[in-house]
């Protein structure tokens, strides 16, 4: 009976694993009302770039992840289209890029090569394993102008690995705008990246558009522990053995 109450303790423990709350990272920066732009946290337009947080959860072998941000040619633009100021070269939205010791990963909003949209080497709504993350100078061919040429923007699509399956990418306007949410689902049982996703260690970069006008920056805390497969694995068979417990019990009545 002690062995069965210490797995029923055991199978319920990774059970709230797998139900836990997303970790919500939220930009600092909270723009005062009517303001049209910021020399700080937002270089340019906020109804352009600014961001206000990212939200990441694993449960039911998915990931998700809801940006709430700013973007757009006149802000509140779902399609997630180009924006061009002037002579600049279109600016397009920025990955979710993980890092965590040597290990990196990125998820587009947007399907895109190393330069430009379109059906590129890496997919919109996909996990994946990269090599290195590109910087807006790289991805605009160094232009000219004031945005952050330093800022990670993109996952590198050169040797890039699909670690998930094919996911979707839901984009809807909050309230009139020009506020707008971005909702990611992606299939995946990555033993590598959940472990990550668990690591205070693990750190979180979100750019808005590729010139890196707003930035969004934080790490993961140990606070919500999230499943590896092994983990799921675990708990039903956790909840097999104390069926088979339940059994005996009857039996011996």
């Amino acid at each position: 009976m002690k062995a069965i109450r210490i797995l029923l303790w055991m199978t319920l423990v990774m059970l709230a694993a797998v139900i836990a709350p997303a970790t919500t990272i939220t930009d600092p920066y909270v723009p005062n009302p009517g303001s049209a732009s910021n020399n700080g946290d937002v270089i340019g337009l906020l109804y352009r770039f600014d961001i206000e947080s990212v939200a990441i959860n694993y449960a039911g072998g998915n990931l998700g992840i809801q940006v709430r941000m700013n973007y757009g040619q006149n802000g509140g633009d779902t399609t997630l289209s180009a924006i061009t100021v002037g002579g600049f070269p279109n600016m397009y939205p920025g990955d979710l890029l993980f890092q965590n010791g040597g290990s990196r990963w990125a998820v587009p909003l947007i399907s895109h090569n190393n330069s430009s949209p379109g059906l590129g080497a890496l997919l919109a709504g996909h996990l994946y394993s990269v090599s290195s993350f590109l910087t807006a100078s790289t991805v605009l061919n160094n232009p000219n102008g004031t945005y952050r040429p330093n800022e990670d923007v993109w996952g590198n699509s050169t040797g890039a690995s699909d670690i998930g399956g094919a996911g979707t990418v839901q984009t809807s306007l909050i309230g009139s705008g020009p506020e707008i949410l971005v909702n990611i689902t992606i299939p995946t049982q990555n033993a590598l990246f959940l472990s990550a996703l668990s690591s205070s260690w693990t750190l979180v970069n979100f750019a808005s558009a590729t010139c890196g006008n707003d930035v969004l920056e934080g790490g993961l805390g140990d606070d919500r522990p999230i499943p590896e497969p092994v983990t799921l694995s675990l708990t039903g068979a956790g909840l097999v053995l104390l069926g088979f417990a339940g059994r005996r019990r009857l039996a011996k009545r």
